[in-house]
């Protein structure tokens, strides 16, 4: 078999990255060792830079649907609340999502995978991944389909294998990290309490630490938390012994009325050196594995896919060098490291047994959570945290030099501004996107030989971003994923060419 790309493995960043090829035209095969999209929920949370990407590919609606909105995010500690914020109004004005949404990998990667079927394209199932044969000028791989060895050729692979990738091993990538020190459970379950069902609610004390997060559907929560000392050793946990440790440790007025799943394992934070080798790219857990703190992984396997699709695709086409593809480390590498790093200090504050931190957290962080989140000004910059649309590219090599006298409030290397509400419905083509604002009334500015392949020009008044600093004529050019690569109060060939000729080229 040969294609364009191959990508190995059809869970939330190997479903996407194939949808997001197939919105560039780009032939690929997906295999996968499954028989299907994962059965479990999993990974539950997606953050607003997610669901604009969903935005972008037309199925946000599908997934709001889908999925349960959670209203607040609540600390308790021995039965009572002890601090509550209201997600659903930190986010105002800042995306067309202004709050936290439960829905679960599993949805997601049906979703993902239907989306594919309706445009005529599959998952290669029961396909196991055997070795790499060809990795540095070209790929080639050694799979077993239908029981049968089978060799497949690409000119890329996307490795998004998991957290114990096959291909980082074999590539030798180095995975440095950590292994938490405590083993951890989680259980989805249909339960009975007098609060509401609408509401995320950590409880730590001082043995354990366990949260509960809304899905969709009566009643049905995901249960999380530190397997409480004595039973991490034990080889056979049942939900029926931990749920009366919930109980005791939470004090919380509990009936679990039936669990759907329950599995106990060990937590990891772990990244790579470098997202590549060759011509083979890592994306997802393959390359990053982080705390379920502010559920930020599965959203940072999107975003990983969502960034190297449009690049893979553009160096496919001929309108792109190859070295547009070093960007994606570039880019991505920085991240990933940076939330390892979060993720972990968050969630050892929020599960260490040791006796310090335990005492910190009962006496003083709950209360610091309280203050900090009473305060308005804080609100918006903990929603662009967790959400990851405060993430930027900023000095990175597609990120061109700042080239207007005006003083704005956003920079080349930005996700490109919240305008209004569903501004971004704008940018739905897979495309590059040049803004042009401006309060005259001529013609909206023509692609005229400038551009080195077709962009998409959209006209926006100054008034509409007069809040962001701009004062005057304004040009804002937009990557395919939305992130701005060019700032100018004017725009010439030479100011174009100066930024395509450095990873792009004329030839269509």
């Amino acid at each position: 078999m040969k294609t364009d790309v191959i990508i190995v493995g059809a869970g939330p960043t190997g479903l996407m990255a194939a949808n997001q090829l197939a919105r560039f035209g780009i032939d690929f095969i997906v295999i996968d060792l499954k028989s299907a999209p994962t059965a479990e929920s999993r990974a539950i949370a997606v953050t607003a830079r997610s669901l604009e990407i969903y935005q972008q590919m037309g199925l946000s609606d599908t997934v709001l649907e889908q999925g349960t909105k959670i209203n607040s995010f609540n600390v308790y500690s021995e039965g009572e609340r002890k601090a509550e914020v209201k997600i659903g109004e930190i986010g105002v004005g800042l995306s067309d999502f202004h709050f936290l949404l439960a829905f679960e990998q599993s949805k997601n990667e049906e979703l993902l995978y239907q989306n594919l079927k309706s445009i005529h394209k599959n998952v290669l199932w029961n396909t196991e991944f055997l070795e790499l044969k060809e990795w540095t000028d070209n790929i080639e791989i050694l799979a077993r389909y239908e029981n049968k060895p089978t060799s497949i050729s690409a000119k890329y692979l996307i490795a998004c294998d998991g957290a114990k990738s096959p291909i980082r091993h074999q590539l030798n990538f180095k995975f440095e990290g950590g292994t938490y020190e405590n083993k951890f459970f989680v259980a989805d379950v249909i339960m009975n309490w007098n609060l509401e069902y609408d509401k995320l609610i950590v409880s730590p004390s001082d043995k354990n630490f366990c949260a509960f997060f809304p899905l969709k559907g009566n009643k049905r929560y995901r249960v999380l938390g530190t397997l409480p000392k004595g039973y991490d050793t034990k080889e056979d946990v049942s939900f029926q012994d931990i749920g009366k440790e919930i109980l005791n440790a939470t004090r919380l007025n509990i009936d679990f009325e039936k669990v759907h799943w329950f599995s106990v394992y060990k937590l990891h934070h772990r990244c790579v050196n470098s997202f590549n080798k060759g011509n083979v790219y890592l994306a997802g857990d393959s390359a990053h594995i982080h705390s379920p703190a502010g559920g930020q992984g599965m959203n940072t396997g999107l975003q990983d896919a969502y960034n190297i699709a449009w690049k893979m695709a553009f160096v496919l086409k001929g309108h792109a060098h190859k070295r547009l593809l070093d960007t994606y480390n570039e880019e991505r590498l920085p991240f990933a490291q940076w939330l390892m790093k979060f993720t972990d200090r968050m969630f050892s504050i929020m599960s260490s047994d040791n006796w310090f931190i335990a005492r910190f957290r009962k006496f003083f962080a709950l209360r610091l959570v309280e203050i900090i989140m009473s305060k308005e000004a804080i609100k918006p910059i903990v929603f662009r945290t967790v959400s990851q649309i405060t993430y930027t590219y900023r000095g990175k090599s597609l990120s061109a030099p700042y080239r207007s006298k005006q003083k704005l409030k956003f920079r080349t290397g930005d996700r490109l501004p919240y305008v209004s509400e569903n501004y971004y419905t704008q940018f739905t083509e897979p495309v590059f996107h040049l803004i042009h604002i401006t309060n005259q009334n001529d013609k909206v500015l023509e692609n005229n030989g400038m551009l080195p392949f077709p962009i998409k020009m959209i006209k926006n008044s100054i008034n509409d971003w007069e809040r962001f600093g701009v004062k005057s004529e304004l040009f804002i050019l937009v990557r395919p994923d939305n992130y701005i690569a060019l700032i100018s109060d004017t725009l010439n060939e030479g100011i174009l060419e100066a930024y395509f000729n450095a990873c792009f080229t004329n030839n269509t």
